[in-house]
Formats: structure tokens, C-alpha cells, sequence
């Protein structure tokens, strides 16, 4: 199957150098929201889209032709972050002194125009940028876009009106568990995904991505709540989990039309992000692999009332 170049993924590019709570480093990891969704998607499509400002230092030649990247704008260099974990499994993002102004390495309005898409993704930005994307890209005949969130944004309260504009101008809302129960002020996933509907009561999809417990989902008019349980492999790294789930449900919604369906690819989607450092655990995946672990998953899909 191919992923037709009317969907874009719009978001960053990273290169991070990453620090380990036992004290070993990794440096030089090649990243960015945009390129982890975009391999989401590549994992059932073959080929995908960005719309991220690309430098001339970011390692093009690891993505072996399956990611467009002719909608680049092109930047000096490369947006550089220190990547800090902790025992628990929290990650902290620092950007490196020249690297200080995330909107200069995020997309523009403009770029929205340099092709017709059918459907995009806005991964996590600052939200006025986002909710001008998300507009323009509507103007512009998007029929599906989705959206993930900057958590930086929800830090004040007084920020959920703005939050929840953003929201209704998409289609399908795919928040992390923290961003989501930061909306509505809930301490789980089922009864914040619940006031989520009931403050966006329209929009197709919400999914709430949860790491290690899966997804809880609810699809426009249906009576019950979706469940899926993550895919149980060896974690080597997290890092970009959350923008491949995003990735591989635009893809197997474009390819399917199925709500349910959608997620499970996103859900084997993220389970290869996790097995290897960067994005390299998406890149070695095969199709074998990931129908395999699609045909483990259906069975497991929860319904709740």
C-alpha cells in the first residue's frame, strides 16, 4: 500500500543529545515530532511527508528515501536539545543556547500552501502557531487534520479556553495522558477522556495516548469507550512514541476509514518507536512485523460503556 503525498505530517526537526539517569549519554540522536509521526507512517505506507525547516546538519540520508522532504524550508542549523532522563522514566527537553526560539524551527502559514494535502498532522507547537496552522490548512481544503499538543502551553490554568479552541478547529485530538488530564483536571484516562468529549463534543476522534497502558479512544456518536493495551516489547527508548502513534493512525485512517483500525496501527506503530534509540526501531521495522503484531492486537481491543 502507499500513502498518497496529500497527507503531510507538520511539526520539528531535532538532533538531541541524551543524558541517562545511570549516567551514560548518547549524542548526536536524530529526531523531531515531524520526522517520528512521519516514520509512524511509513510503516504501512512506505513513504510519508514533512513540512518541518530542515539544516543542512540533520543526517537526511538515514531516512533512505521513504520521507519527502522537498516541502522543507531550509534553516541555518538544525534545532539542538539536551535530553535529561530521569529514574522514573520522565524526560526533560532543554534547548541548546542557539536553538532558544522554537517558532523559528517550527512550519509558517505559509508553508500550508506549497502543496495541496487531504490530510495533516500538527504535531506539539506553540499553540497560537498551531491554531493559525490548523486554520490555514482548513482554508486551504484539508479534509482531516489531527492535532498533539505543546504541553509548555497548559501550564496555566487560565489557558484552557484558548486550548479548547484549538482543539475544535480538527478533526482527530491525539493529547498524552499528562496533557489531557491537565485540560479537565481528572486523575484518569477514562473519566478525562469523558469531560474531553463533553468540552469538544464534535470533532471525529480523541484519543488519549497513555505509554505503557495503550490508548483509551472515543469515535463522534459512539455509546462506548475504546481500550487498546500497548504492544508488550523490550523499551530501549520512549522518545517519540507519541508522534508515531500520530503517524500510524493517519496512516491506517487514510488507508481504511476505520476509526478502531486507525488506532491499532498507531499502537504498533509506537511499540517499534520504543525498541531502539531515535527513530531507527521504525526505519528496521518490516511489514511482516507489523502486520503480526496488528493481528496480536485485535483481539485485545476493549469497548466500555
Amino acid at each position: 500500500m502507499s500513502l498518497a503525498p496529500s497527507i503531510a505530517f507538520f511539526g520539528s526537526l531535532t538532533i538531541d543529545d541524551l543524558v541517562f539517569a545511570d549516567g551514560s549519554t548518547r549524542w548526536g540522536v536524530p529526531g523531531g515530532n515531524a520526522i517520528y509521526a512521519a516514520m509512524g507512517a511509513v510503516l504501512w505506507s512506505g513513504r510519508a511527508s514533512i513540512v518541518a525547516p530542515l539544516g543542512a546538519d540533520y543526517p537526511t540520508e538515514l531516512l533512505d528515501g521513504r520521507v519527502d522532504i522537498a516541502r522543507c524550508p531550509p534553516v541555518s542549523h538544525t534545532l539542538r536539545n539536551w535530553g535529561l532522563y530521569e529514574e522514573n522514566g520522565r524526560r526533560h527537553f532543554v534547548s541548546r543556547s542557539s536553538s532558544r526560539d522554537w517558532r523559528k524551527f517550527c512550519p509558517q502559514p505559509l508553508d500550508v500552501r506549497s502543496r495541496q494535502q487531504l490530510a495533516a498532522h500538527v504535531a506539539a507547537m506553540p499553540r497560537d502557531l498551531a491554531l493559525v496552522l490548523t486554520k490555514e490548512l482548513r482554508n486551504f481544503g484539508t479534509q482531516t487534520i489531527a492535532l498533539d499538543l505543546d504541553d509548555h502551553d497548559l501550564a496555566s490554568a487560565s489557558s484552557q479556553r484558548d486550548t479548547i479552541e484549538l482543539i475544535r478547529n480538527v478533526d482527530l485530538f491525539l493529547p498524552s495522558l499528562q496533557d489531557a488530564l491537565t485540560i479537565v483536571s481528572s486523575t484518569n484516562p477514562l473519566d478525562g477522556l469523558r469531560q474531553l468529549r463533553e468540552l469538544v463534543p464534535t470533532i471525529r476522534l480523541i484519543a488519549i495516548k497513555c505509554g505503557a497502558e495503550g490508548v483509551y479512544a472515543h469515535i463522534l456518536d459512539s455509546a462506548q469507550y475504546i481500550h487498546i493495551p500497548a504492544v508488550q516489547v523490550s523499551v530501549v527508548d520512549t522518545t517519540g512514541a507519541g508522534d508515531a502513534f500520530c503517524g500510524g493512525l493517519l496512516a491506517g485512517l487514510v488507508d481504511h476509514q476505520d476509526p478502531v483500525e486507525a488506532l491499532l496501527y498507531g499502537v504498533v506503530s509506537a511499540s517499534f518507536c520504543i525498541e531502539a534509540f531515535g527513530f531507527s526501531g521504525l526505519a528496521d521495522a518490516t511489514e511482516d512485523q507489523a502486520k503480526r503484531r496488528l493481528s496480536e492486537l485485535r483481539p485485545l481491543v476493549q469497548r466500555k460503556g
